[in-house]
């Protein structure tokens, strides 16, 4: 086997794989496969660093695809592919399948050969960990979390207020973004649960700043918006880790919770630099300002950070 990162691409058209393969085979060590079944088949025996899958496909979706393939393979990145404005598809594969990238059909060369430079960069470092974490290990790190909600719901805060409680997990509450900002200067926090508005304020833009200066900072956002182009933004430029609509469903956003708190003890055991997320810059100007003067009012969270 080549030193070179390995990608997989899934796809069933067979025009498409061939193109993908000529334009990445100098960079990585390109397989193909037109099969999903035939993809979780290598999977289980070969290693890849990257796996990327397009979305519409006879035999299995991609978010399907990519479920599986979290099982199979946890430390390969999954990145889904799409000519589709399709919500469901971009929630499943966000929620089921922890989704690194979403890029959409027909694929900007540039903006492709960029997102896979850097999954490889995250994949390659994650590759030179010898051994995972050990469980005792895990367990002796699994201290409660401190979580911090931005939302004013009380159904919302009746979930998460009662999950805190019976996992031990010390729950913070801000009124406005500006007390968030504070907040998060000054506190550690491991969990982030919020809407996309809080007192009348977008929140996507402190999202955004806090993916890029807080990588391991998990967030998930509870909202009634059914925005696909939105959403896509907050899984490539916010690295959101679930999405959940509302009206919540309890059982679900309970499950997500959970998921999420194992994550975060998870890498509580993992050195710094295996953290598998790296936020895309918001390409909008006027946005990618909003988020980069937020990002520089958290620089009390980035020096604790790299004490």
């Amino acid at each position: 086997m080549s030193n070179l990162p390995r990608i997989m691409f899934v796809d069933d058209e067979e025009r498409i794989l061939r193109s993908l393969a000529v334009q990445f085979r100098r960079q990585y060590e390109v397989l193909t496969e037109s099969d999903p079944h035939r993809a979780l088949q290598r999977l289980e025996t070969e290693p890849v660093h990257i796996l990327v899958s397009d979305q519409r496909m006879p035999q299995m979706t991609g978010a399907e695809l990519l479920a599986q393939a979290r099982d199979l393979a946890p430390n390969t990145l999954r990145i889904l592919l799409t000519g589709y404005s399709d919500l469901d598809a971009a929630v499943d594969a966000l929620n089921n399948g922890g989704i690194f990238r979403y890029l959409t059909k027909p694929w900007d060369q540039q903006e492709m050969a960029f997102t896979l430079r850097q999954a490889a960069e995250i994949a390659m470092r994650k590759s030179l960990v010898s051994q995972p974490a050990e469980l005792s290990t895990i367990s002796a790190l699994s201290a409660p979390l401190n979580v911090l909600l931005l939302d004013n719901d009380t159904e919302t805060l009746a979930v998460v207020d009662g999950f805190c409680q019976q996992g031990a997990h010390r729950l913070l509450r801000v009124r406005n973004i500006a007390e968030a900002m504070h907040l998060l200067n000054n506190e550690a926090v491991d969990l982030l649960v919020s809407d996309l508005k809080l007192a009348g304020d977008d929140t996507a833009p402190l999202l955004k700043s806090l993916a890029q200066a807080h990588p391991r900072l998990l967030s998930i956002v509870v909202t009634p918006f059914c925005d696909t182009q939105a959403l896509l933004k907050l899984i490539n430029e916010a690295q959101i880790f679930r999405y959940l609509p509302k009206p919540i469903r309890r059982g679900l956003f309970e499950k997500g919770l959970g998921a999420a708190v194992e994550q975060a003890i998870i890498w509580r055991a993992e050195p710094e630099q295996v953290v598998m997320r790296l936020a895309q810059v918001p390409s909008n100007e006027p946005e990618r300002e909003r988020v980069g003067s937020l990002f520089g009012m958290l620089g009390r969270l980035r020096e604790r950070l790299s004490a």
